[in-house]
């Protein structure tokens, strides 16, 4: 599944994310992406969904990273709700529940977000369990040698179990406490070094 296991530096990557750390470079990327999360982990609680409303799918959509606004937002809520729901408490797998949420072709996929979204919202709710995916992580795989081969082909539920697996990986490579961490460190592999 991994398509070469060494090679890269880990213990350079890992100490250029400790710096980026220390010397705040990695501050507003933080507060962007994460600096709520534990606030949306309670909104996506089983008993609060049902209340969510649109100013919070909203705010949770544009943490993500979410870029297509106007789609997401003319979704009605209770569709959303319906959407997270089946997501995060359906008794289906992991693996077909992520696939019908992220896949353009899924019974629960909302308009304007995809796997990246989908992602975010298993990982805010459990970061402990949950990775995100993003493209600056899957560029984070590659350079660190590690990048499953199929992870981009054919059924994204399938993917997100290769996904979770390497970044498992990751954590464990690099003693990071959750995966907000491994996202975060993930993002600082692949920006410019700044002579750390």
């Amino acid at each position: 599944m991994v398509t070469r296991p060494g090679g890269a530096d880990w213990l350079g990557s890992l100490q250029t994310y400790q710096q980026a750390l220390s010397d705040g470079r990695l501050d507003a990327y933080r507060n962007r992406r994460w600096r709520q999360s534990q606030e949306f982990a309670g909104w996506l609680d089983e008993q609060n969904i049902p209340t969510l409303t649109a100013d919070q799918a909203q705010a949770i959509y544009r943490a993500s990273g979410g870029r297509k606004t106007k789609e997401f937002i003319a979704i009605p809520i209770e569709e959303i709700r319906d959407s997270l729901d089946f997501l995060l408490f359906d008794t289906l797998g992991l693996e077909k529940r992520f696939d019908e949420s992220a896949s353009t072709e899924g019974a629960y996929n909302l308009a304007g977000s995809g796997k990246e979204f989908v992602s975010y919202i298993l990982c805010a709710r459990d970061p402990g369990l949950f990775a995100f995916w993003t493209p600056h992580g899957e560029r984070a795989l590659r350079r660190l040698g590690i990048y499953p081969k199929d992870l981009n082909r054919g059924n994204l539920g399938l993917g997100y179990m290769d996904l979770l697996e390497v970044m498992n990986l990751v954590r464990g490579r690099t003693g990071l406490a959750d995966f907000r961490a491994v996202d975060e460190f993930t993002y600082s592999v692949t920006q410019k070094s700044t002579g750390v």
